[in-house]
């Protein structure tokens, strides 16, 4: 507890205690003033008696009026110590996050120029999933779950950040995008050898016919796309053939 703290605290309880008092002294010559007898004498000593506690009355509300002014100025000055702490912490906090930012934006290009991985001769495992079942039935709940192991085992052969994979079963399309902030030649020419091996393992999907790719890259500042292409095939038996490039 601070030293302000404390002073707010002690006149609080200073200006109770002498309020507290004023109104015991207060109810007693109360009861006294109705116990009283006729005798003119005592009435003379009661009257000089709350006369004089008036006096005393006044005096304690002037004290309690000037406690409690120090206990405002008091409190105003916690309040603006406590404004002055807040803003500090803001600026603290944004600096923090600004300089997180700026790591991570760092930590990202670091790992951008190491090389993509080349995609897996035996691929990533697409033949395990039930596509059958998949196609045939309207299971959200199965779709998500395909959807989002597919987009973590792509992860790694695609080297940013988002992988989204969206299934589109009316269509019979399977849709990739891949998002981040920037991308190198060398990994744009890796990205691009493993979605051409991804589209060869995904011919083995006989519900499919098309694949559709897009890429997006940002500057920091607004997202643009960087390429674009579509696989297509009129059946199962045919190979995956891109249709469309941008």
């Amino acid at each position: 507890m601070t030293l302000t703290n404390v002073i707010s605290v002690a006149l609080i309880c200073f200006v109770l205690f002498i309020g507290a008092y004023r109104i015991l002294v207060l109810i007693k010559l109360k009861k006294i003033s109705a116990a009283a007898v006729s005798s003119p004498t005592f009435q003379r000593k009661l009257d000089y008696v709350k006369h004089k506690q008036q006096k005393r009355h006044v005096s304690a509300l002037l004290l309690i009026s000037i406690c409690l002014a120090l206990g405002m100025i008091v409190a105003t000055y916690n309040l603006f110590q406590l404004q002055v702490q807040l803003n500090d912490l803001t600026k603290q906090i944004k600096s923090t996050q600004k300089n997180l930012s700026l790591v991570k934006k760092e930590q990202q290009k670091i790992s951008y120029k190491f090389p993509i991985k080349n995609y897996p001769e035996s691929g990533v495992g697409l033949a395990k999933y039930d596509w059958n079942g998949l196609f045939a039935a309207d299971n959200r709940q199965q779709q998500y779950t395909t959807e989002h192991e597919i987009s973590n085992s792509l992860s790694a052969y695609f080297g940013l950040p988002t992988t989204l994979i969206v299934l589109d079963i009316p269509t019979q399309t399977l849709n990739i995008a891949l998002a981040g902030e920037w991308v190198n030649a060398e990994n744009e020419r890796q990205i691009k050898s493993n979605l051409s091996a991804f589209a060869k393992e995904a011919e083995a999907i006989a519900q499919l016919t098309q694949i559709t790719f897009q890429l997006n890259v940002s500057d920091g500042k607004k997202q643009s796309q960087k390429y674009r292409c579509l696989f297509s095939r009129e059946n199962s038996d045919e190979q995956f053939l891109i249709v469309q490039e941008e």
